[in-house]
């Protein structure tokens, strides 16, 4: 299996010329023959002092949901600390009684009935305090009726893994998931070199935001949540992609069981209902950004900032796509457009699938 790529570099490149980021880098990837193509370009500066390179450092966004947070879940629900079925609140010390009847499956597919979003920064809470109002959040619709992409219920998740696990999200994720795979760029709140960072310009704060997350109730929650606040690099990125398209197992190391890997790529959500893994997009439904022309295994997802993954299990390839399109402007549409022909193009570029 090969992938030619001339299409692929030049939509990459024209995007910089449309100011649809400031950088980008982007991998097609085989379990089986690693890297087919990958690309950086642009800067992590507007003077184009400092190059994108595959060590840039990038604003993952609600990417944070599957690689860090689902992963997560479901390496403790395979572990016997729960099941999914099980009510979330019975394993959250300080939980309302608005989230009854909510499983952790309902949070992971989003159909928990939670609201999809509140502002819950500029009030001076604590972290603590604001953990709080969410775990008290009141429904929006009965629970399992209906599909709302919910940042409330993910943080309730990274909550589940800190009172389950007696480690912070932060740390399970790297202790479990990062540090096996070697993705040592990988983590909340970086500190590092300002030029290994992919700048995002924030309208709420009015600056360009380096190392801070975009996010701003992850910031307000001190920078780590269970929807938002990972950063990471296109190299790292490549390899959480070949631990997952590989069933769970990079070289000689296991992260998930291939029944789990399985099984949280596959919808769980009920016809006519949007389409949801267990922490993935997959079809049906708008928010999967799968191509026109890859089979119908496909799930991944994507982050507010400009990253994403796609998987696509049966043809063993994976498309990771990093850019900051939030230091130009913050409606996607345009970028949104640009990523479905991007996975066009890859389709397009693939050739000697057996």
């Amino acid at each position: 299996m090969v992938c030619t790529s001339p299409a692929l570099s030049r939509m990459l490149l024209a995007g910089l010329d449309e100011q649809l980021y400031l950088g980008a880098a982007a991998a097609v990837v085989s379990s089986s023959q690693g890297v087919l193509w990958s690309l950086t370009c642009g800067s992590t500066s507007p003077d184009e002092a400092w190059p994108v390179d595959a060590d840039t450092l990038w604003d993952l966004a609600s990417l944070t949901k599957p690689m860090a947070t689902a992963v997560s879940v479901l390496l403790l629900a395979s572990e016997g600390a729960f099941h999914l079925g099980e009510e979330l609140r019975t394993h959250l010390t300080g939980a309302g009684e608005s989230l009854s009847g909510i499983t952790i499956r309902h949070c992971l597919t989003h159909t928990s009935g939670l609201p999809a979003w509140k502002r819950l920064y500029g009030r001076g809470d604590s972290p603590d305090a604001i953990l709080d109002r969410v775990r008290h959040s009141e429904r929006e619709r009965p629970v399992g009726g209906g599909y709302a992409y919910s940042d409330l219920g993910y943080i309730l998740l990274g909550d589940l893994v800190r009172q389950s696990s007696g480690f912070s999200l932060e740390e399970f994720a790297a202790t479990r998931i990062f540090s096996p795979l070697r993705m040592e760029a990988t983590g909340y709140r970086p500190v590092v070199a300002e030029s290994r960072i992919a700048p995002t310009r924030c309208p709420d704060r009015g600056r360009v935001l380096r190392g801070e997350v975009h996010d701003g109730n992850c910031d307000a929650l001190g920078g780590v949540a269970g929807h938002a606040g990972l950063f990471s690099s296109l190299n790292d990125v490549v390899r959480f992609a070949e631990m997952v398209l590989g069933g769970g197992r990079l070289s000689s190391v296991r992260v998930l069981p291939e029944l789990v890997v399985r099984a949280m790529g596959r919808n769980h959500n009920p016809p006519g209902m949007n389409g949801h893994g267990l922490g993935w997009f997959c079809p049906p439904g708008g928010f999967y950004h799968g191509a026109d022309f890859f089979p119908p295994d496909g799930y991944g997802h994507t982050g507010f900032t400009g990253a994403s993954i796609l998987f696509c299990p049966s043809a063993d390839l994976a498309v990771v796509l990093l850019t900051n399109r939030v230091y130009w402007e913050q409606d996607g549409t345009r970028f949104n457009r640009f990523r479905r022909r991007f996975h066009n193009a890859v389709a397009a570029a693939i050739e000697g699938l057996e």
